[in-house]
């Protein structure tokens, strides 16, 4: 056999071994997706029964901060998983870029905890919409969530090295496990002891305190057996802190946006109406993580395409667009059809489900278009262009903004699902545009 015919067959056998890899990834990521949205939808109904609409409010009212987490995390939580491919095949490298990160993590996590600690009392009293009565009880929530909000931004780490590695599995197993624990830990208290929302508050942040622990465990074994080279290396911290700088900027202006509705609603209507638009956000969101298995996997692939051949094969994308309309698209189109018919099978609730209807149907459509926007999304982020992506979302919230205050719907439900539509027909049209302009430039191999 000729070397040319030798070096063809290795190169066949390495990609069936990828494409393996990538299908085994993106399975996995669907049975986790899977798994935590069915534990969250069998779990939502029977945390309301047992705090009720009103306590199950304050729920919500904590699970709203996290907002403040994935502003922090904006731009680190899409840059980890893209080093660590690029850097997988340097033991040396991966390991200095993850204790760099591991410091950034644990000091801005430790930021984020001092600022709700600080800000908590005015929170629970001054900013959401609950009953005076309860407003001690929110503040003594948030404090509890505040810990939890911790773990799980540190853990964030883990998860992204995991990705990047193109070690799904083991990312989805864990996130599965202690996921499935969390839900287990919550229910039992709140049916043992007192039904309150600190009560669910504090079985979550011990759960995820254990999570945190037992996969930094996990991450420092897997670097340990990774072989040291002789010569040491350095690295560039400059250029690495710059592009998160811009891609931060880039994403928490699109977390500003997307976030709007939950922010102008916690602050304009009762708690209890925002626990429902929660309910009803978590549902529609939970169609647009349907499309993260498939992202995952094949975000990898197309860092991959872009170092050897400085272009994204067509073949990749066409699969990648593929999957995403078939996994998310396609399911949000149809829930938006059958609305009314999920919630009350969902929930056996009628007030609930004339109230929840409309915003459901809005959001879902606005999710589905999401969906399409994020395959171009993840091309931009590969292709490093970040300066695109904070102007993209820069004119998306100069549009949400005017649509905001050109309404008369602040008190009313109906804003979150037109603020998503704002955005996300703003994101897909220019995100378009610019895929039409880039593969004239380098078309598709």
């Amino acid at each position: 056999m000729s070397r040319t015919a030798r070096l063809s067959s290795l190169m066949a056998k390495m990609s069936g071994a990828f494409s393996s890899v990538t299908a085994r990834n993106a399975a996995s990521s669907f049975v986790a997706l899977a798994w935590l949205s069915l534990l969250s939808l069998l779990t939502i109904p029977i945390y309301i029964r047992l705090l009720g609409v009103s306590e199950w409010g304050l729920v919500a009212a904590c699970a709203s901060l996290q907002i403040l987490s994935n502003f922090i995390d904006a731009g680190f939580s899409q840059i980890v998983p893209r080093w660590a491919a690029q850097e997988a095949q340097y033991p040396d490298r991966l390991r200095q870029h993850v204790n760099l990160f591991r410091r950034i993590y644990i000091g801005l996590g430790l930021t984020m905890f001092g600022i709700l600690q600080a800000s908590a009392g005015y929170l629970a009293h001054h900013w959401f919409q609950v009953p005076d009565d309860r407003g001690d009880a929110l503040e003594w929530a948030i404090r509890i969530v505040s810990f939890q909000l911790l773990f799980q931004f540190v853990n964030n780490l883990h998860i992204g090295l995991w990705h990047g590695l193109q070690r799904q599995v083991l990312a989805n197993v864990r996130a599965c496990g202690f996921g499935t624990l969390k839900h287990i830990t919550a229910l039992l208290a709140l049916i043992a002891g007192v039904q309150q929302a600190w009560v669910y508050a504090l079985a979550f942040a011990c759960v995820a305190g254990l999570e945190v622990l037992f996969n930094s465990i996990t991450v420092q074994r897997m670097l340990a057996q990774a072989p040291t080279a002789r010569t040491a290396t350095t690295i560039a911290l400059r250029p690495l802190l710059t592009e998160v700088s811009l891609l931060s900027g880039g994403i928490l202006v699109g977390l500003l946006v997307s976030q709007l509705d939950r922010i102008i609603l916690s602050r304009t209507v009762s708690v209890t109406s925002f626990g429902i638009y929660t309910v009803v956000a978590t549902l529609a969101l939970a169609f647009l993580q349907l499309q993260t298995p498939v992202t995952r996997a094949y975000f990898p692939v197309i860092v991959d395409d872009i170092q050897r051949h400085s272009q994204v094969s067509a073949t990749h994308f066409k699969h990648l667009l593929g999957g995403t309309f078939l996994s998310s698209t396609l399911p949000a189109l149809l829930a938006c059809a059958y609305a009314p018919q999920i919630l009350e099978l969902w929930l056996r609730d009628s007030m609930v489900v004339s109230v929840a209807t409309k915003p459901l149907r809005l959001l879902l459509l606005a999710i589905a278009l999401n969906t399409l926007s994020g395959c171009i999304y993840i091309i931009i982020i590969a292709h490093k262009q970040s300066r695109k992506i904070l102007y993209f979302n820069l004119s998306a919230l100069v549009v949400v903004t005017t649509m905001v205050l050109l309404t008369e719907l602040n008190s009313d439900l109906l804003l979150g699902g037109i603020i998503w539509l704002g955005n996300t027909i703003t994101q897909f049209t220019l995100g378009l545009f610019w895929l039409i302009v880039f593969i004239r430039k380098k078309p598709l191999s």
